[in-house]
């Protein structure tokens, strides 16, 4: 039986006399002293074990979720899990940018647990982490100290400190009001974190992390916050003139930054990569 099983993408699997029913519970992983809060989902009894995992991280400020996708990925068999970065929807502390990533280590480190991986029944060696926007930067600065991950997802990334690379602090600093919802938001210290890792996160620097790495990327033709020539495309190069084994795709929707436009797009493009990797053919 294969561990993903794409027929059941966008449609309900049969329910199963004595099978365990899909289900949710909510997700407490303490971060940097900060409980920070989500939601785990799982599949219903019926798939194969160990079941692969996915962490999707949100982006800045956590407005836009992806929870057609998280469904989507959970019906054909994976756990997926969602986590709310430290000031984001009642989770404890302050978001910064340094944060969310040390979050998303926090949140890999807690799904290789044998008590997680025996509860969701979970294969240790077969998680993969992921993010939308400032998610995408999170992740790919992450998994940096992740080499055990197996792929990497990424939705219309934005590199967070492309623009004062750029000479162009201005423009960043026009889009911190949007982070008004986020528990002791300081948009005066959240420039200064982003200032001080500049170096450190640019998305280059992942390029030795994620070489041979499983990797999917999705952008949007449109997208003027996180533009494909000014975000990912210098790492994308540099990808590409790297000869890997590794699956690694990056396709361009006909949509805006929240891939809004091109949802089941982008939910057949995620899982198909996924069901590639787990299926055995990575």
């Amino acid at each position: 039986m294969k561990r993903s099983q794409l027929e059941y993408l966008f449609e309900d699997r049969p329910v199963q006399e004595h099978v365990a029913p899909a289900d949710y519970d909510a997700l407490d992983v303490v971060s940097g002293g900060s409980h920070i809060y989500g939601q785990i989902m799982w599949p219903d009894g019926g798939y194969a074990e160990p079941r692969p995992c996915v962490i999707l991280t949100h982006g800045y400020p956590g407005t836009a979720r992806n929870d057609d996708l998280v469904h989507a990925l959970r019906r054909v068999g994976c756990v997926v899990l969602t986590p709310h970065h430290r000031g984001a929807w009642g989770s404890q502390g302050n978001y910064l940018v340094s944060h969310c990533v040390e979050d998303a280590l926090a949140v890999a480190e807690y799904v290789r647990t044998p008590g997680f991986c025996e509860k969701f029944h979970t294969d240790p060696d077969c998680v993969f982490l992921g993010g939308h926007s400032m998610g995408g930067n999170t992740t790919l600065n992450a998994c940096r100290k992740l080499p055990w991950l197996r792929g990497v997802i990424l939705m219309t990334p934005f590199d967070s400190t492309r623009l004062i690379r750029q000479g162009q602090p201005d423009r960043l600093r026009e889009l911190l009001p949007a982070g008004y919802n986020l528990t002791g938001y300081d948009a005066e210290v959240f420039f200064r974190d982003i200032e001080a890792h500049v170096g450190e996160y640019d998305f280059e620097k992942s390029f030795e992390a994620v070489k041979d790495q499983n990797l999917c990327c999705v952008e949007g033709a449109q997208d003027t916050l996180a533009p494909l020539e000014d975000m990912f495309l210098p790492l994308w190069r540099m990808l590409e003139a790297h000869p890997t084994a590794a699956i690694q795709r990056m396709t361009v929707l006909p949509t805006g930054h929240g891939l809004c436009g091109c949802r089941v797009a982008l939910i057949r493009y995620v899982a198909q990569f996924i069901a590639d990797v787990v299926n055995g053919e990575a």
